[in-house]
């Protein structure tokens, strides 16, 4: 009986505390936003070394799309979301001096990605322009045969960008440019043209991004 008491004077005691973080959390749940955004991506592998020799590829274009859920809290806001990158034909075009057998078409790569960008913003009358940060996981999701089994199961990038809210028409746009660095590497290493290619931990996929996103 004397437990039953206490556990009634400690719940007593600490419901209105989780009373009021529940009311102030609701607004922050309802200002809560789920978007979409699509755009195109530009794409850079970094060299790569096999030995003495070294080499260096084309950017490549491609595309993306996501979707994303945004938490403000005050200025900040988080914004966790799932993204497909088509990422285009990466590794075409060897440069000297690996071998004398280019990669004409490239390997076409997508990812599936998950960005957490944290924005910081800065309201304006009109208009509201953000900085955002956060890192990116990346898993790859179709490769051509002779790559696909060589890319790493699990990448690690990181991503800086600016963008800005605006209100139009009842819709909330989202204009974006983003940078996505890679921190970890990007294959295993393979084989093309009898040559072994074997990628240092430096060589990494970077990509400059452009899209626009919108609230829904």
């Amino acid at each position: 009986m004397g437990k039953l008491m206490v556990r009634q004077t400690v719940a007593s005691r600490f419901f209105p505390y989780g009373l009021l973080l529940l009311l102030l959390a609701l607004p922050t749940a309802a200002r809560a936003q789920l978007g979409v955004s699509v755009g195109l991506n530009f794409n850079r592998l970094s060299d790569i070394k096999t030995g003495d020799a070294k080499a260096t590829f084309d950017n490549s274009q491609g595309w993306h799309v996501a979707v994303w859920f945004d938490l403000p809290l005050g200025p900040i806001a988080i914004r966790p979301g799932l993204r497909y990158m088509d990422a285009g034909a990466l590794y075409q075009g060897f440069r000297e001096d690996l071998s004398g057998q280019p990669v004409p078409e490239g390997f076409d790569v997508s990812l599936l990605e998950i960005p957490i960008d944290v924005r910081y913003r800065m309201t304006l009358p009109f208009l509201t322009p953000y900085v955002m940060a956060g890192p990116v996981l990346r898993f790859p999701s179709g490769a051509d045969e002779e790559i696909k089994d060589n890319l790493s199961e699990f990448s690690l990038a990181g991503s800086l960008g600016v963008g800005v809210e605006v209100n139009l028409l009842g819709l909330r746009l989202y204009p974006e440019l983003q940078y996505t660095f890679g921190v970890t590497e990007f294959t295993d290493g393979f084989e093309v043209a009898g040559i072994e290619i074997n990628p240092d931990a430096r060589q990494h996929l970077n990509v400059v991004m452009l899209r626009v996103g919108v609230a829904l």
